[in-house]
């Protein structure tokens, strides 16, 4: 039976792309592979849409504004700088900057990429009384971890062929040359 809709031609294409690519992994008589490579300034923009975010605990409110993505060349690392506005009871806002240490983890289910293990390594606010320094740590660390549980770095674009294929044949992530590269191809 002949495909009768534009979206069963589609279906159709794609099933037979899909018959094609598994045949090559499993026979391992193609090498294809294809790159998505990713700025950290895409990554900044990505998180930034969902910005600001708080969290409290006792006494210290934190807000994160902006903040700055780096890559790492080694071990697959990312540092985010957020700009941090920190509310203690009796004291007037402070402001500064905090840096945190992650690596990226991607969900095969959801074809999502998580910048994960977020932990603070610099907490820089100006004024902040060195008694409050690890309750503002955590305060960090919590609201860090409560939004990028929540918030992909980069999610696989259903609408391109080949990124739709990721979730099967999904070869490599790591950050090089200052860019995350997603590989996908045959292993």
């Amino acid at each position: 039976m002949l495909p009768t809709t534009r979206h069963q031609v589609h279906n159709r294409k794609k099933a037979s792309a899909i018959g094609v690519m598994l045949a090559c992994v499993f026979s391992a008589g193609c090498s294809l592979s294809y790159t998505i490579r990713l700025t950290a300034s895409d990554i900044q923009q990505t998180l930034q849409r969902r910005l600001p975010v708080s969290k409290s605990k006792l006494l210290v409110t934190a807000t994160v504004r902006a903040l700055d993505v780096e890559f790492l060349e080694t071990g697959n690392g990312i540092l985010l700088r957020p700009e941090v506005d920190l509310s203690v009871v009796g004291q007037s806002a402070l402001r500064g900057r905090a840096v945190l240490a992650g690596q990226i983890r991607y969900a095969p289910d959801t074809g999502e990429f998580f910048f994960d293990k977020a932990t603070v390594t610099e907490v820089a606010i100006g004024g902040l009384p060195e008694s409050l320094r690890a309750a503002a740590q955590e305060v960090i660390a919590r609201c860090a971890e409560g939004y990028l549980a929540a918030a992909p770095v980069y999610r696989l674009k259903q609408s391109d062929f080949k990124q739709s294929l990721a979730k099967m044949v999904l070869k490599s992530v790591q950050t090089r040359h200052g860019r995350l590269e997603i590989v996908i191809g045959a292993p």
